[in-house]
């Protein structure tokens, strides 16, 4: 029996009615002629494209009669599929009949060398970032019927004219870096190719994607409004992770810490690969999530999250975290959160076998803040191994400074890695030394400010935000333009700081001033190298 509502013409109940409860009493003729129509169905309309595709390959190899799409005219078989569908149908039929007979004809033939060709051109477009010229083209055919002349097959004689384009060095090299036809002096402005390559390896440490040379191809992306709407596409996209690792682990020196240790393993051997490898995804997680979702970049020293892991949460003794995958977690009640309370950079600011208040103090002055410091005298003696209590490390230190030549670095960086000593040598929290003593992660600097632990030097960072964004600006703008910051560009950072503070901190609008700039849109013309008369 079939039930339907209807306001019009009442359908026809001898026939299957599409999304209509159909039932019949179990072991009847009826119901197993329905059954039947649902098998022969099921046979003719695969569910998946691919079962669709397999359908149409076994018919070649089918002798006798039988259910298939086969025996659809392909006007109906078309009507079956989607738009996209049909075109890979055909395409795979086109592509079978250069393959199905042994010796083409020399229609086929020349089609099958054009459709070769035409493919190698547009690799070509891909691996050289630009459009090619006829004289490009001419060369590339050129190579490749000489290679069908030497009777290669055609996909080896396709293979030569891979390997010419990807020795080239509009493969090798960004457009930008090749020399300049002339010896002018002043800027020469990028045009839309360039600066579509030099966006992509900005923002993806790769080649552009189809949208983004579609629009270097119709000139549009040198519109600013264009340029600005395909900065912030790709800052949304997922490839900008690569962002996150490559400029993050640059400046912070991230780069490579999952692929050494530097820990003494017997000592520590709860620090396992797996742990540093997690400590390494927890800062490009991190730095994605920052770009990505555009926050405020001060997150990066006054963030009260980070992203962890079961594995990682367990050792960093962070409750209720369960699953490998990695997940935002709010640490300010576990003495973490952002930068300072991440395990890579808390590890490699250690000594192998004990903290290290100089290197983490030195980190955070130099690297973070960005002020610089002179090289340490000659024949400063090392500090022994076996100052590993607070204590003593602390007294060490003291001593050390005791020699004017020395104080006048350690007297700045040392009270920044005091702070931190409630870490130990691999990340974990800790309120007593390995012999039981307490703690002391005092710090004062020379002119009287105090702090203690990670909250009192996140204020004291805090407070000396300006120069955290301004070393945060130059070490931006100068992996943006793969290239050291220069005097020139100081009043370019200026307006990176005064974007930031205008939008809240946001990562987008330190980029978006710099994709804006003079130096960004623009290659220097450099001199020729001179050669001898």
């Amino acid at each position: 029996m079939q039930w339907t509502i209807a306001t019009d013409k009442p359908r026809d109940v001898t026939k299957i009615m599409p999304g209509v409860l159909t039932i019949w009493k179990r072991s009847t003729k009826k119901a197993g002629e329905t059954m039947n129509d649902f098998n022969k169905m099921k046979s003719a309309f695969p569910d998946m494209f691919e079962r669709r595709l397999e359908e149409v390959a076994d018919n070649l190899y089918r002798r006798s009669p039988g259910i298939s799409v086969y025996y659809f005219s392909d006007d109906q078989l078309a009507q079956l599929l989607s738009e996209q569908d049909r075109k890979a149908l055909l395409g795979m039929k086109k592509d079978w009949g250069y393959n199905a007979v042994p010796n083409l004809n020399p229609q086929q033939q020349k089609e099958y060398d054009g459709a070769l060709l035409w493919n190698l051109h547009e690799f070509a477009k891909k691996a050289w970032r630009r459009l090619i010229t006829e004289d490009e083209i001419k060369k590339l055919n050129a190579l490749y019927f000489a290679g069908r002349q030497k009777e290669l097959d055609r996909e080896s004689a396709a293979r030569e004219v891979i390997v010419r384009v990807l020795v080239s060095p509009h493969f090798l090299f960004k457009a930008e870096t090749l020399p300049l036809a002339t010896n002018g002096t002043g800027d020469v402005k990028l045009n839309a190719f360039e600066l579509a390559s030099r966006l992509s390896y900005f923002l993806w440490a790769s080649q552009p994607d189809w949208e983004l040379r579609k629009t270097a191809e119709d000139g549009s992306l040198m519109k600013p409004e264009v340029l600005a709407s395909q900065t912030k596409r790709m800052l949304r996209d997922p490839k900008a992770k690569a962002l996150a690792k490559e400029f993050a682990g640059q400046w912070l020196k991230f780069n490579g810490f999952d692929e050494k240790s530097t820990v003494d393993e017997k000592k520590y051997p709860e620090f396992t690969a797996d742990i540093r490898n997690d400590m390494q995804r927890e800062t490009t997680e991190f730095f994605t999530h920052l770009i990505r979702d555009d926050c405020n970049v001060g997150d990066i020293i006054g963030g009260d999250y980070s992203f962890l892991n079961e594995r990682l949460a367990k050792f960093y003794d962070v409750p209720g975290i369960t699953g490998g995958e990695f997940r935002e977690v709010k640490l300010a009640q576990q003495h973490r959160g952002g930068l300072l309370g991440m395990g890579a950079v808390l590890t490699k600011t250690s000594r192998p076998n004990r903290t290290s208040p100089v290197l983490r103090g030195d980190y955070l002055y130099q690297v973070v803040l960005g002020f610089s410091s002179p090289p340490p005298p000659p024949n400063v003696p090392k500090l022994p191994d076996s100052a590993v209590k607070p204590a003593s490390l602390r007294e060490a230190l003291m001593q050390h400074r005791a020699d004017q030549a020395c104080a006048v670095c350690h007297d700045r960086i040392d009270p920044l890695g005091f702070a931190l000593e409630s870490f130990d040598p691999i990340g974990r929290f800790r309120i007593a030394d390995e012999v039981g003593g307490k703690i002391d992660d005092t710090g004062e600097l020379k002119d009287g400010t105090k702090f203690q632990g990670l909250k009192g030097l996140r204020d004291y960072l805090k407070k000396n935000e300006a120069n955290f964004t301004t070393q945060f600006c130059r070490k931006l703008l100068g992996y943006s333009l793969g290239r050291q910051t220069l005097p020139s560009d100081k009043a370019l950072i200026m307006q990176m700081q005064d974007s930031l503070k205008k939008n809240n901190g946001k990562f987008s609008a330190a980029v978006l001033t710099i994709i804006n700039s003079r130096q960004f849109l623009n290659r220097r013309n450099e001199p020729a190298v001179a050669t001898n008369p």
